[in-house]
């Protein structure tokens, strides 16, 4: 009995015995055989269920109905959409020669009353070009506070609305609805070939190389940022020219003291654009780095600046950046901000939309807050350089908002 005991003690003494009984020792390996077997099935069906689940609460929150803020201003908002195309000039961004075309969008105030369908944010056949990630939002479950074609109401200032580099100016809704429930007609320029474009006819114009920009390092890219955004800048002095001398079917706008706002890459268009443009009323830059001779030359146009929060490391293109905007901020009528928890998407409606990657491209600011942080502010900063509003009401806004930290 002591030998048996003293057998089964011993290390590897029991593979000893299964190798001279290779029947029983077969048998004996089999229940962890089936135990590894068991892990792996657990895992992967663990792993399934969790895929379900999480395929299933995606496809419910991609198509959960999100409703814009609604608007600050007394007006009704109308929204139109028009084309135009520059028989002047061969599109640069294409490569058959033909001539340059553009999606206009225009928001407006509408007549007091006014009563037709709503306008959808994107229309159906466009969204899938935008947004065809099943991790985001659909775009045709968003809802917006305007009317279609609805009748304008008088001759209200202009304010040409130049977005992001690969987005719609549908992108910037609340931004335009908001403008123009104060009295602003916002004539938005979607930026063709550099983002996918739907006509009002329905024909479709993807992105192209040459409408894009990727470079494999700082001054190419600053190069080719310039090329592209002076290319954004034709495009809204052609707009401005044309819409002036033959108004859209809603009625005349008014051209006498235009103003330029635009978001990243359209930020540097706008300020290239005022530099541009005698009768330029302001510009709004919604932290864009400038690219074009604006930087070299300053801007004596009102400006604002408004900038996500800094961070601690500055890259060469951050240096670069800070140079050519203490040369364009310098001077009367300038002003710079930034906003605590914001980051570079947190001025499109991004944050409003349901998407996996807005946790990673947004900051920690809440989207509402931030959109009526924007709102208010350009809003005030273009009624004082536009209308005619007091300063002291610009000053005041900008004091209501503890997230503001003005920038040298």
């Amino acid at each position: 009995m002591s030998s048996a005991r003293s057998h089964s003690a011993v290390p590897g003494a029991g593979a000893i015995t299964n190798r001279t009984r290779p029947g029983r020792g077969a048998r004996g390996l089999l229940p962890s055989g089936r135990g590894v077997l068991r892990g792996l099935g657990r895992l992967l069906l663990g792993t399934a269920i969790a895929l379900a689940i999480f395929v299933a609460f995606s496809s419910v929150m991609r198509l959960r109905s999100v409703a814009l803020p609604g608007v600050t201003g007394q007006s009704a908002v109308g929204r139109t959409a028009i084309a135009l195309k520059d028989a002047g000039r061969i599109d640069p961004f294409a490569t058959d020669g033909r001539h340059r075309e553009l999606a206009v969008w225009i928001w407006y105030p509408a007549v007091p009353g006014s009563s037709g369908s709503a306008a959808p944010y994107l229309p159906a056949v466009w969204a899938p070009l935008v947004a065809d990630v099943p991790l985001s939002q659909d775009l045709t479950a968003v809802s917006t506070n305007s009317l279609a074609d609805a009748p304008l109401e008088g001759r209200p200032p202009v304010v040409v609305l130049l977005p992001g580099l690969g987005q719609p100016v549908a992108s910037y809704s609340t931004l335009a609805e908001d403008l123009a429930s104060h009295g602003y007609a916002v004539v938005g320029i979607n930026p063709t070939e550099s983002a996918p474009v739907v006509f009002p006819d329905g024909h479709v114009v993807p992105p192209t190389a040459l409408g894009g920009v990727m470079e494999p390092n700082v001054d190419a890219w600053y190069a080719s940022a310039e090329r592209v955004t002076n290319v954004w800048v034709a495009d809204a002095q052609f707009v401005v020219k044309e819409l002036a001398a033959a108004p859209p079917e809603i009625g005349a706008l008014d051209f006498n003291r235009v103003a330029y706002a635009g978001h990243s890459l359209g930020g540097a268009a706008a300020f290239e654009a005022c530099h541009q443009d005698a009768a330029c009323a302001g510009a709004v830059d919604l932290d864009g780095t400038l690219w074009t001779a604006v930087r070299h030359t300053g801007l004596r146009a009102p400006r604002l600046l408004l900038q996500k929060a800094p961070t601690d490391a500055c890259d060469e293109f951050c240096s670069r950046a800070a140079a050519d905007f203490a040369t364009v901020m310098a001077g009367d009528d300038a002003v710079r901000l930034s906003v605590a928890g914001s980051t570079h998407q947190n001025f499109s409606d991004m944050g409003l939309m349901w998407g996996i990657a807005n946790g990673i491209a947004l900051g920690s600011i809440d989207a509402d807050r931030m959109m009526l942080i924007t709102r208010d502010i350009v809003r005030s900063f273009l009624d004082v350089h536009v209308r005619g509003a007091p300063a002291a009401d610009l000053t005041s806004t900008m004091a209501s908002y503890p997230e503001l930290t003005a920038m040298p």
